[in-house]
């Protein structure tokens, strides 16, 4: 409690002035404070939480009466929270990361593929590795359910996967996209996600600077999963 007090000089109205200008002082000083203060906190930002404080002032005037006053100060805390990944956890959902013209990206991604137990759902632009093609025909005998949807504009390309597969009794499908399906991506049980820059050919391989990524995490799968399946719904 901030207590401020009066002396009686002798003059009734030189006393009450005084007080009156010591009230406005403190009450100045203290918004002073609180508006520095503000600036001070809002500086972080994250999430809020709105704290009200109450300060009494008592005045003993020269009548003798005591009179208190209440002054409500509203200030507003921002905290920040923070996140810690260990390299174990990432090393654990990022499983493989490969470069193409420093790797064999496309024996890496057969080999991910025949991890397959259930399904493997393909969207990629363009589609020229026999590698790659024949890596799903043969898990579509293995009776693991093969989806792909390839890019309109690439079904008809030199050395084209798409009527090999669909000979070879995999359900391929054309994007419906009046633009591009520049995807490159699969998803395999749910669990895995390949993706990156390659799309599945023989340029990405052997003449393109290409990336791939392996991500196993049933969060992102799902993610992938959904895109897929929207795709796949418009493709024909």
């Amino acid at each position: 409690m901030l207590r401020v007090e009066v002396v009686d000089m002798s003059s009734g109205g030189l006393a009450r002035n005084l007080s009156i200008k010591t009230v406005i002082m403190a009450i100045i000083v203290m918004c002073i404070v609180g508006f520095i203060l503000g600036i001070f906190i809002s500086s972080v930002r994250v999430k809020t939480t709105t704290l009200t404080e109450y300060r009494t002032i008592t005045i003993p005037e020269v009548t003798g009466r005591v009179e208190t006053t209440q002054m409500v100060i509203t200030v507003t805390i921002r905290e920040t929270s923070t996140v810690t990944v260990s390299r174990e956890e990432i090393d654990k959902t990022i499983s493989l990361v490969c470069f193409s013209k420093t790797d064999r990206c496309d024996t890496k991604i057969v080999d991910i593929l025949s991890s397959a137990k259930r399904y493997v759902y393909v969207a990629v632009y363009s589609f020229t590795s026999d590698l790659l093609a024949g890596s799903l025909i043969e898990l579509k005998n293995r009776g693991i359910r093969i989806r792909v949807v390839v890019e309109e504009q690439q079904v008809d390309v030199k050395g084209s996967e798409y009527e090999k597969l669909r000979r070879a009794g995999v359900d391929i499908k054309v994007d419906g996209n009046p633009d591009l399906m520049h995807h490159k991506f699969a998803v395999i049980d749910d669990e895995i996600v390949i993706t990156g820059s390659y799309n599945w050919s023989a340029s990405a391989e052997d003449k393109n600077d290409e990336n791939v990524l392996v991500i196993r995490d049933k969060g992102v799968a799902e993610l992938y999963r959904n895109e897929f399946d929207r795709i796949w719904t418009e493709a024909a």
